[in-house]
């Protein structure tokens, strides 16, 4: 291989250069429309759990605020816990 077509290979891509780039750009759309599921969702998220967490525990020195931001962070902690046990690669036996 020359050297012109080494450097043509690295800056501009080889045979699988279409095919990556491609799914690179499906992947960032993919988290783009995730982030933007998520940010719609937090708000209503946090008032649900605001709500329920007032109703349940009448605070009184301890803003809700707190108190509802640290239930939902341990809420998803569990939730990744969970997900990151049922999505292990477990050897085949």
């Amino acid at each position: 291989m020359k050297k012109r077509d080494k450097i043509h290979n690295f800056f501009i891509g080889g045979r699988n250069f279409k095919k990556e780039f491609k799914h690179q750009v499906r992947f960032l759309i993919n988290i783009a429309l995730g982030f933007t599921v998520a940010f719609t969702w937090r708000q209503t998220i946090f008032d649900a759990i605001q709500t329920l967490i007032q109703k349940l525990a009448h605070t009184e020195g301890l803003p809700s605020s707190i108190l509802t931001s640290t239930v939902t962070t341990i809420i998803a902690v569990i939730l990744i816990y969970i997900t990151s046990q049922l999505l292990k690669e477990r050897p085949d036996n």
